[in-house]
């Protein structure tokens, strides 16, 4: 038996996350009393932890399943995937992050097999929903809004 597929890209986003940790260590740093919010050193190591935590866990339940390099390559989904995510993120300025999460989380599930179209409208606008909600009213993050910033604040 060889090593899980999932060993690879897991390790290679583990090193990026390590890249990019040390680089968010070159920042400014604002005195916790003045930042508005979140701290803009903060934001990215959150989000990196996150990804790390996730690409762990990937590595874990690989590791777990015994399942062998030796099948076949990714799915034609998976390149589709990556670019709708890539196409999201350019956009990101443009459409804002709100309709931007939102066409991500009705069109990945359609793409990945979901037929319950209830429940996958009801995901996409409530995961936009909560983003806003956590990173715009709580965290105190300004996101780009576009088209919708005109609902103000």
């Amino acid at each position: 038996m060889g090593w899980p597929k999932d060993l690879a890209p897991g390790v290679v986003i583990l090193a990026i996350c390590a890249a990019l940790y040390f680089v968010t260590t070159t920042f400014d740093s604002d005195p916790l009393g003045m930042a508005q919010g979140m701290p803009a050193t903060h934001m990215p190591r959150l989000v990196l932890g996150l990804i790390a935590g996730l690409a762990v866990l990937m590595i874990v339940q690989g590791l777990r399943a015994g399942r062998d390099s030796s099948e076949s390559g990714p799915p034609w989904r998976m390149w589709a995937t990556a670019a709708i995510l890539a196409l999201c993120a350019v956009l990101f300025p443009i459409v804002g992050v709100p309709l931007a999460f939102f066409a991500v989380c009705l069109v990945l599930p359609i793409l990945w097999g979901a037929r319950n179209y209830p429940f996958v409208t009801a995901f996409a606008v409530a995961v936009p929903a909560a983003i806003y909600v956590v990173f715009q009213l709580l965290l105190g993050l300004r996101l780009p809004l576009g088209p919708l910033s005109i609902l103000g604040t």
